[in-house]
């Protein structure tokens, strides 16, 4: 097995999210932060055959970009690279479960916080927009996405409510179909948009927002600030 382009993309977005994973033999691929303020989860275009935890998710990356045109035997306790031009193999062995947060059980009790009812936005974020509103809390140290609803629109602003001295703000005004109280803000860090560059179809709730990838099909669900 070879891990495709698409899924080393996921793979190192998700190391960004939690460095450690737990992975389940013929699933999607799940991961949450260690404050479990974010959960993602991607249908990978070859799942994996073994239940196998990793540790050092960025290790393994690096060892599998290192190996270059090897294949990858899962056996029981260990990936094996096998390069047949070199005739070398690199055994990189599995973390113990229990050293590896799970993210199952927190993605499982999603539509208890996030359902259909608790929505009142919908709207598309293209990935323009995403690079637009990463490149400026970037360039002016932008703490957090404020989400300010209207009747047939929404407003994202980065901006720094952590800062009564700073005033500088990014505005980004899309289109929006909204349900009941409309004219709330909800506010969310931006350090917790760890996502992959994409368009993106969003659900808003006031505890949750949903992204949904037009076409990498991952989903991420970012928590709120109260």
């Amino acid at each position: 097995m070879k891990l495709s382009d698409t899924t080393l993309k996921i793979l190192k977005n998700f190391s960004e999210i939690n460095n450690s994973i737990f992975i389940r033999k013929h699933s999607s691929l799940v991961t949450v932060d260690p404050q479990l303020r974010i959960v993602a989860d991607a249908e990978l275009d070859v799942p994996f055959e073994k239940d196998f935890a990793i540790y050092n998710l960025g290790e393994f990356l690096a060892v599998n970009s290192a190996q270059q045109n090897s294949s990858l035997i899962f056996e029981d306790d260990k990936v094996v690279f096998s390069n047949e031009a070199s005739s070398s193999t690199l055994d990189y062995f599995y973390s113990d479960p229990t050293n590896v947060q799970d993210a199952m059980p927190t993605r499982n009790k999603i539509p208890t916080v996030f359902h259909e009812d608790s929505i009142v936005h919908r709207f598309t974020v293209t990935e323009s927009d995403l690079k637009s509103i990463r490149l400026s809390a970037s360039l002016l140290s932008l703490t957090h996405i404020s989400f300010i609803g209207s009747q047939d629109s929404i407003k994202i602003v980065v901006r720094d409510l952590a800062s009564k001295s700073t005033q500088n703000k990014y505005t980004v005004t899309l289109s929006s179909k909204t349900r009941g109280e409309f004219d709330q803000t909800f506010n969310m860090l931006f350090e917790n948009l760890k996502i992959i560059s994409d368009t993106y179809d969003v659900e808003l709730s006031p505890s949750v927002a949903h992204f949904i990838g037009k076409n990498t099909g991952v989903q991420y669900w970012v928590v709120m600030e109260a």
